[in-house]
């Protein structure tokens, strides 16, 4: 595996890191946001993106200490030291194991996610099974390529996706009432602390750059690009959080699956062109979805080629083969409510591979590093 593979730009990395970070989540986060935090539901997005912000810190340190390696390459150097690096992948398997499984999962329900909205807001005649047959296709075509290509494309869909997150807040503007902001109080930190947690998997896409960074050319500015792409998403939530809470209400909000939708439809009463502009919102939030789940399950058949030191065409047999079990996996939950619990009991596993994982990587690499450094010193001193 060669050492350094440097097609992927700064932007192209800020590029694939908000893609893969906002997509089917934005739809329903002004009423998971406010369920528990009522007028105040806009801090947990801010909340998720604090927590969100440790690991990005320990993916960055991870990407400096080695540049042009991959999560699969530099993972046996730290566990095992440069001498024992085949023990060192022995014992990081299981570790590969369970950060690929949660991108493949992850995936399947960003799928069943763009289907559900897809069969209950447009296309409502429309068997789910068709909707995510046509989107697995663009998909499979996009495996059948090397990164820079997977580079290339979210660069060219990233301003297309811009317009939906900047559509939001300006057409609430005359339907908002701020009265629905207050009082500024909260009633329980514990309460803002929980839904901080639940609303941190909105940010799950962020660990993508463990493998993206390993391609990015020399200079690279990745400690900026990350700062800039969590930022963005950050502030993108918390203005699609508050804009649904001044114009449907907490309480209201509670009532609606897809709020963010029902935002766009209002509108309709402000003098737009479009007689439905949620149509035409979906049409374009499509390519938020396309990235999302292009990049995780890219990833994830990316990674196995890793693993196994093989080339492009293990690539494209294996993102054939799996995707038979993507379209079981995609199907499991019989409805919307099975939907979104498969989705929290996700969360949960997400901090595993994509905190505790980073995290844990970046400490023990600093913490090695640090008795080099004391034992390259001492030696130094004896001379």
């Amino acid at each position: 595996m060669e050492n350094h593979r440097g097609v992927v730009s700064t932007w192209q990395l800020t590029s694939i890191l908000i893609s893969s970070m906002i997509g089917v989540g934005i739809l329903s986060l002004p009423r998971s946001a406010s369920e528990k935090l009522h007028e105040m539901g806009w801090l947990g997005p801010f909340i998720g993106g604090l927590i969100a912000m440790f690991p990005l810190i320990a993916i960055v340190y991870l990407s400096r200490e080695f540049p042009g390696r991959t999560f699969v390459e530099y993972s046996p150097l730290i566990i095992g030291g440069e001498r024992h690096q085949k023990i060192g992948r022995i014992l990081c398997f299981p570790w590969f194991l369970v950060f690929f499984s949660f991108q493949f999962l992850n995936a399947g329900m960003v799928a069943r996610g763009f289907g559900e909205v897809v069969v209950t807001a447009v296309l409502l005649e429309t068997p789910l099974e068709a909707i995510l047959i046509s989107l697995f296709l663009i998909v499979l075509f996009l495996c059948m390529h090397e990164i820079d290509v997977v580079a290339r494309v979210n660069e060219l869909l990233f301003p297309i996706m811009l317009i939906p997150v900047f559509l939001i807040p300006y057409v609430t503007l005359r339907k908002a009432d701020w009265n629905n902001l207050l009082p500024l109080h909260l009633d329980s930190w514990s309460e803002l602390f929980k839904t901080g947690i639940n609303t941190f998997s909105l940010y799950t896409g962020y660990e993508l750059l463990m493998i993206f960074c390993g391609f990015a050319i020399p200079g690279a500015k990745i400690g900026l690009a990350t700062c800039f792409s969590l930022v963005f998403t950050i502030i993108s939530y918390v203005l699609t959080a508050a804009a649904g809470i001044v114009v449907f209400g907490y309480e209201e909000l509670q009532n609606m699956i897809w709020p963010t939708l029902e935002l766009v439809k209002t509108a309709q009463k402000t003098g737009w062109f479009l007689e439905r502009l949620e149509s035409a919102f979906l049409a374009i939030w499509v390519a938020s979805v396309f990235t999302s789940l292009g990049n995780m399950y890219y990833t994830t058949i990316y990674g196995i080629r890793l693993v196994f030191g093989k080339g492009i065409r293990f690539q494209r047999m294996m993102a054939i083969i799996l995707i038979f079990p993507f379209y079981y996996i995609t199907l499991l939950p019989q409805n919307i409510v099975e939907y979104f619990a498969y989705t929290k009991h996700l969360t949960y596993f997400g901090y595993l591979t994509t905190v505790f994982i980073p995290v844990l990587l970046a400490t023990i690499q600093w913490f090695r590093k640090q008795k080099t450094d004391e034992s390259y010193d001492s030696k130094k001193g004896v001379t």
